[in-house]
């Protein structure tokens, strides 16, 4: 990204247009990122920012433009939008940036939830509960064609325990999505072992695995990606619901329950995922995931791609269906924002090795290791003092 920028800067312009520029990075890069335009504008180079991201705008805008369905909703001054916003889209838009504030409360209120499901979250003391996931000395290398080794995670241990979120977090490379690859069993560790409900599940011939698959579920970044693209939605849950429920009729009343249960009509059952939003596509991955009615749900970056009011929905979504269901979150991220409202504990990686680990309050209040506390000044948000907006 930063060689894009410099390619973009190469002709020395007056006018830069940024659409997007710092999506899908970890936040140590967004914050250099952020720095190098920053320069730009102080050398006098006029900055169109398009972003869905809140903090970010906040972090570079002078002046801020809100559109919504094509038109422009709200516009002026950048302390006047984040500060006294005056149109109801801008004021929904503010209230979904998740954060340590946001934790308990529900980011989109006005959007559809799944029925007789309700937001009640706050931070939970889950020492003493029983664990459902143990990760001890988990070791994974690589080796490169050149015959180089590279060490992708190296001696992680974690305990996930029941109705908990447990977050990790850390830059892109640090080793969190082969770590959950080794926690899903769909990557062996070189060293270590991993226990599902107190059994052994890794390094063990998968006929032994077979039973337990149902109880731990996974939702990935891209789900598009994840779906057979010639599969209608109806044909995706029935394949995940398998053989439990017999009979055309019954199959397809339980992928319609398994909809409801993420607030999407039992009419989506007949589109392709193509044909969705990826809001609705994340909830599709979600309702297959709930197919099997698991204890554990590993969400892999499942909302990083997703814009701040998507993503708020999807957020809220995820809590309600943990509070009704006792449902135990691995949730990888590098959205800081998104780890603090999220998880109960946090799990901070780099270069495969976990560096610290501790309940939310105390990785983001008080971070002992430079590089944790690297990370939390890296973070832009809507209450940070640089950007003169209160918490």
């Amino acid at each position: 990204q930063r060689a894009l920028i410099a390619s973009a800067l190469a002709w020395d312009p007056d006018l830069v247009i940024a659409d997007e520029p710092t999506t899908a990075l970890d936040v140590t890069v967004q914050a250099q990122v952020l720095d190098l335009l920053g320069d730009m504008k102080r050398r006098g180079t006029a900055l169109l920012l398009i972003s869905h991201d809140l903090s970010v705008v906040a972090e570079l805008a002078d002046e801020i433009l809100v559109m919504q369905g094509g038109d422009v909703v709200e516009q002026g001054p950048a302390e006047a939008v984040l500060q006294r916003p005056r149109h109801p889209y801008t004021r929904r838009l503010i209230a979904a940036v998740p954060s340590g504030r946001t934790r308990g409360e529900r980011l989109a209120p006005d959007t559809a939830t799944p029925p007789d499901l309700h937001l009640v979250r706050a931070h939970t003391d889950t020492a003493g509960i029983d664990p459902v996931l143990v990760a001890r000395g988990l070791t994974r290398r690589f080796t490169a064609p050149d015959g180089s080794r590279t060490v992708a995670v190296d001696d992680v241990s974690f305990t996930l325990r029941r109705g908990e979120t447990l977050g990790i977090v850390g830059e892109s490379g640090s080793g969190k999505s082969t770590t959950a690859r080794i926690a899903l069993a769909l990557e062996d560790a070189d060293e270590g072992e991993v226990t599902l409900l107190g059994r052994a599940w890794s390094a063990v011939p998968e006929r032994r695995r077979r039973d337990l698959r149902r109880r731990i579920a996974v939702v990935y970044q891209d789900p598009l990606s994840s779906f057979d693209p010639r599969w209608n939605v109806e044909r995706i849950l029935v394949d995940a619901i398998g053989a439990d429920v017999r009979g055309h009729a019954a199959r397809r009343a339980r992928a319609a329950d398994l909809l409801a249960q993420v607030a999407l009509p039992p009419e989506a059952l007949d589109r392709s995922p193509i044909r969705l939003s990826g809001g609705q596509r994340q909830r599709v991955a979600i309702a297959r995931a709930l197919a099997t009615s698991p204890e554990i749900i590993v969400l892999d970056e499942a909302v990083s791609a997703l814009d701040v009011s998507v993503q708020a929905q999807i957020l809220d979504l995820l809590v309600t269906l943990q509070d009704e269901y006792h449902l135990s979150y691995l949730f990888i991220s590098h959205d800081l924002g998104v780890i603090h409202h999220m998880s109960d504990r946090v799990l901070v990686m780099k270069d495969g090795r976990v560096l610290e680990e501790g309940t939310s309050e105390q990785i983001f209040t008080d971070p002992q290791h430079p590089y944790t506390q690297e990370l939390v000044r890296s973070l832009p948000t809507l209450d940070d003092p640089r950007n003169g907006v209160p918490a």
